[in-house]
């Protein structure tokens, strides 16, 4: 019976203060630029316009990694994986015992509770190792790997396609994404490798997600071109095709996001 945690929770389950303070110096930061930034343009007469959009602009894309960070670290605490005594490995997402809470009030809620969740199901004792210890241990309660088809690892996080068994007792295909940090992580790596690939119940199909995104940036460049060509201060094409091109251009940006975003996931 083995239970695999991140090393934050193993060392205190500090998991809403993780989430909550770094998003607060994030925003604090950002706001400080923006006010420092502006006070910063009238002491010295800069063009106000520039600073305020290149200074927006540098505060969301921060924001933004911050959120992404944010939400690795979430994936990574309230996500665990836990070995029965007869091998069976189970994944358990904490989060989804969570009702959903609007506003930030309602972000702050969710946080905690997950946070008491947690508590209840890792520490000695506990929801996980009395379930554990049973002989039906977890199933038709959690998702139980039936076999891992791959295990990609990125730069910071792992991603793992393998076959399931649902709590409702059918098989179905899942790709979970995990952020490096468990304790035991080698020993997790190889439990799960054990899974592969002589288990395998589905075929292996050619990866194509390349030829997608060279397709798909081919097409956004040509479109791109079509925009500038057609736009009404070059006016080399008829302005009609503008803004179809420009909508054009945007589905090949989804499209190029989609497959990079399934080359990064191994699917």
């Amino acid at each position: 019976m083995k239970i695999w945690i991140s090393e934050n929770l193993k060392k205190k389950n500090n998991y809403a203060s993780g989430i909550l303070l770094p998003l607060l110096f994030s925003l604090t930061l950002a706001f400080c630029l923006l006010i420092g930034s502006i006070f910063l343009g009238f002491a010295l007469n800069l063009p106000m316009e520039l600073l305020t959009f290149a200074v927006c602009i540098i505060a969301t894309a921060f924001l933004i990694w911050a959120a992404a960070e944010a939400g690795r670290r979430s994936r990574r605490d309230t996500l665990i994986f836990c070995q029965a005594r007869d091998g069976e490995i189970y994944v358990i997402d904490a989060r989804k015992y969570v009702p959903f809470r609007r506003g930030v009030p309602g972000f702050i809620s969710m946080l905690f509770k997950t946070q008491k969740i947690l508590n209840n199901l890792i520490s000695p004792g506990g929801v996980l190792e009395k379930y554990l210890s049973e002989k039906e241990s977890l199933r038709g309660l959690e998702p139980r790997i039936l076999s891992v088809e791959k295990i990609k690892e990125n730069r910071k996080s792992y991603s793992m396609i393998c076959h399931v068994e649902t709590p409702a007792r059918r098989p179905s295909r899942q790709t979970y994404v995990f952020s490096k940090g468990y304790d035991r992580e080698k020993e997790l790596l190889h439990a799960l490798e054990l899974f592969s690939p002589r288990y395998i119940h589905a075929e292996v199909h050619e990866n194509r997600n390349p030829a997608y995104i060279i397709l798909s940036a081919v097409i956004l460049i040509l479109f791109v071109i079509l925009c500038i060509c057609s736009h009404p201060a070059i006016a080399l094409l008829p302005a009609g095709i503008y803004f179809p091109c420009l909508g054009a251009a945007f589905l090949s940006v989804c499209c190029l996001v989609w497959f990079a975003v399934r080359q990064h996931r191994g699917e």
